[in-house]
């Protein structure tokens, strides 16, 4: 088995890379897969028509990258495209405007695209003022916006694509709540919201809501937080007997009140372990792993922590009295892949670097050193695996380490996925993909391997790169995206930044 750049059907294959101006930083693109139908990128001109609207343009693109059709749509000026969906018939990509003040309602568009139809249609709507759009899912042709107001309580906007039908769904808890996270099941066709309640202002339990894609709540379930810890981000799936599985982090959380106005997602909070719960009839099961009593943990550590945990063990052989201390990583968003009879939970793991400067500043008494710290970006230096049964009972744990550039915002870097009864997991940087493969057991098939991704052209090259990541697509198919600066001196213009999309696949 090996990746390749581009299809490889017994002759030699063009390069699959597709490339657009990056106009700036402020300009938004996108690519939505619609897996075996190609996908379409999307992206923000720099064009306004006679009714001084923005043109976006929205290009689709085979299997191969190869551009089918364009189409420029006129939205209006200063929206920022929040995200985009795609299900068997549709796909949605929703707009917000980009900066509001207090006083304003919040204003969303959406452009909807039949994938049979070949056709677009556009909605526009306002939710309340300072609302905040948490999330954003999709099944069939039911869209479903997680809003939360400005003082908690949030709701459900729920839009028809076929008949753009609306009405908002608002859960029934006894105490004030925050939408926290929200997601589509495309196979069970539901919708899973996940609410923070707060009793007195302090986090208490998380309600998990099922609601079907008529807008009919199925289910309702509450898991009650533990002395000093509490579930943090998450994922949803579903068991052989349409139960409903949670896999989330666990945040140590303290007593202390807070103010749920405005309550997000906070990633400075650190998780200390994984948490499996099965919602069936009665009293929820869950099972909690903390990160300090993994065994092979130590290898996803960064190298200050590597040394303090040697030397907390050093002195527990020793036979000192001394407890472990806990091991925690801050997260991204983690991510859920089937592999065989085990699901797969993985999270990257990423620190904030900062440095000290010292200036000396001259004033009427002389001068004095003036020392500040200066934020370098996020260092995304580990992920984490942990393969778990039906029963959550976890079967195995590896970490792979990629050494990623800083980058300046928090975005996914890697991608998990199940190809040929393997698991691959891979990270593109500076136009090379990193890669590891692991067997049903969790055994590294593959140390860690890089390969060259090709250019559009023969003599580019890579000055500087940004917001890179990569997805699956289809199959054996992955793609690679991002913002590039490509130097080439035999070109006229010797450098252009770029939005790219690029092929690779696994044979």
């Amino acid at each position: 088995m090996m990746l390749v750049s581009a299809c490889c059907l017994g002759q030699q294959a063009e390069t699959a890379r597709f490339e657009l101006p990056r106009l700036g930083k402020d300009h938004d693109c996108r690519f939505l897969s619609f897996s075996e139908q190609g996908g379409m990128m999307v992206y923000e001109t720099d064009q306004i028509d006679d009714d001084k609207n923005q043109l976006w343009n929205f290009i689709s693109l085979d299997t191969s990258l190869y551009e089918t059709r364009s189409d420029l749509i006129a939205l209006p000026q200063k929206l920022r495209l929040l995200d985009a969906k795609c299900s068997r018939q549709w796909a949605a990509f929703v707009f917000l405007n980009e900066k509001q003040s207090k006083s304003d309602s919040v204003v969303f568009h959406v452009v909807a695209y039949h994938l049979d139809e070949q056709q677009f249609s556009t909605f526009h709507d306002r939710l309340p003022e300072r609302c905040v759009v948490q999330s954003v899912a999709l099944v069939d042709g039911t869209l479903m916006l997680a809003v939360n107001k400005k003082a908690g309580n949030g709701f459900l906007a729920q839009y028809d694509l076929d008949t753009h039908h609306h009405r908002n769904l608002t859960p029934a808890l006894a105490n004030d709540f925050v939408l926290f996270q929200f997601a589509a099941d495309p196979d069970e066709g539901v919708f899973v919201a996940a609410a923070r309640e707060y009793v007195e202002k302090r986090y208490k339990a998380t309600s998990f809501l099922v609601y079907s894609k008529e807008g009919t709540l199925l289910k309702q379930h509450r898991f009650e937080n533990g002395e000093n810890a509490a579930l943090g981000r998450m994922c949803f799936t579903f068991n052989d007997l349409h139960q409903l599985v949670v896999f989330a982090t666990l945040e140590r959380e303290g007593n202390k009140k807070v103010d749920i106005e405005g309550v997000t997602e906070d990633f400075s909070k650190i998780s200390v372990g994984v948490t499996w719960i099965c919602f069936g009839q009665g009293i929820p099961l869950a099972k909690t792993y903390l990160f300090k009593n993994l065994p092979d943990i130590e290898k996803a550590l960064t190298p200050s922590d590597r040394v303090r945990v040697r030397s907390e063990l050093l002195r527990i052989n020793q036979g000192k009295k001394m407890e472990k201390s806990e091991i925690a990583f801050q997260f991204l968003s983690p991510r859920l892949v089937r592999f065989g009879e085990h699901w797969v939970f993985s999270a990257e793991a990423f620190q904030p670097i900062y440095h000290t400067e010292t200036r000396v500043q001259y004033g009427y008494y002389g001068s004095y050193p003036l020392t500040y710290t200066v934020f370098d970006g996020y260092d995304f230096f580990s992920e984490i695996l942990l393969a778990f049964d039906r029963e959550g009972e976890l079967q195995w744990q590896q970490s792979v380490r990629f050494e990623n550039d800083l980058c300046e915002s928090l975005s996914e870097h890697a991608a998990e996925a199940v190809c040929h009864d393997e698991l691959l997991v891979m990270s593109p940087s500076r136009n090379t993909l990193r890669y590891e493969v692991f067997d049903l057991d969790g055994t590294p098939l593959l140390d860690q391997h890089t390969m060259q991704l090709d250019y559009l052209f023969g003599q580019d090259e890579c000055d500087d790169e940004y917001d890179v990541g990569m997805c699956r697509w289809f199959g054996d198919r992955f793609l690679v995206h991002g913002c590039q600066i490509v130097r080439n001196d035999r070109m006229r213009n010797t450098r252009r930044p770029v939005f790219y999309v690029q092929k690779v696949q696994y044979e």
